[in-house]
């Protein structure tokens, strides 16, 4: 029991770490709802391999990249159309697909929907390294390409005219948040990892001014979240993705709470 509870413990600062980082640039950029629209895809991709009976993770990865690098490919300025309603037509789509693949699926689905709440029952060593391999790919391409994030992050247009390789950087970094979102979902849950990648990002953004402390602590944030919300659950009996969202909440409340005291002086 000791060594499963530890790898709990190792797969959840991971996940969290990883999931806050992304974060970061996901709410600076103010998409941070592709968070929930990539794990529907996942979802919707679990199904369908589960339909033509090949492994369920490849088919959630798929269609999670997939997902996610469709994004941009159709620059909202050449389509006339919103990133946040775009991401709203994608996220409609998936959850269609999700819906109706559960329809089709005729044996049991309680693996199905476990994937919706999160369950550390679905820890294994394998999915701990496949969740620190992915989170080992996110911190090089972070620090090979930290120069056009940062740009990014600050604005798109101005990236594009200042020569910045806009559009491969934010591809790869979009496939990159669909293969992490998708790993990641049979822990922390498709509702909840919304939440995980939202909350410890905002909460950096109440306390920090700096890009490196605001990705440190972001990063923090969501392992605490992760790592508090797994011991919770892991000891009361309670579903793991709820208990992540509410510490990630709680610890949101406190940051915003620190920053009007801090402004209050």
């Amino acid at each position: 029991m000791d060594s499963f509870f530890y790898t709990i413990i190792l797969a959840g600062a991971v996940a969290g770490a990883s999931t806050g980082f992304l974060g970061v640039y996901l709410v600076g950029m103010r998409i941070p709802f592709i968070g929930i629209c990539i794990s529907h895809a996942a979802m919707a991709g679990t199904i369908l391999a589960v339909l033509l009976g090949v492994n369920p993770v490849f088919g959630a990865m798929a269609l999670s990249v997939l997902t996610a690098t469709s994004m941009a490919a159709i620059p909202p300025e050449k389509s006339r159309l919103d990133t946040n309603a775009g991401l709203a037509i994608l996220f409609s789509l998936m959850l269609g697909l999700t819906f109706l693949g559960m329809g089709l699926v005729k044996d049991s689905r309680n693996e199905i929907l476990g994937l919706l709440w999160g369950n550390i029952l679905f820890v294994s060593g394998e999915s701990v390294m496949v969740i620190v391999a992915t989170a080992i790919v996110l911190a090089v391409f972070a620090m090979l390409f930290n120069k056009e994030l940062k740009v990014i992050l600050f604005s798109r247009q101005i990236a594009a005219a200042t020569g910045v390789h806009s559009g491969l950087v934010y591809g790869l970094f979009l496939a990159l948040c669909g293969l992490i979102i998708s790993i990641n979902i049979k822990l922390i849950g498709g509702m909840m990892i919304f939440s995980l990648i939202t909350n410890p990002a905002a909460a950096a953004y109440q306390l920090c001014r700096g890009h490196r402390s605001l990705v440190l602590t972001a990063t923090v944030f969501g392992m605490l979240s992760a790592v508090i919300g797994f011991g919770i659950s892991f000891y009361l009996d309670l579903p793991t993705g709820a208990c992540i969202v509410l510490v990630s909440t709680a610890i949101f409340g406190l940051s915003l709470l620190a920053r009007r005291f801090r402004q209050g002086d």
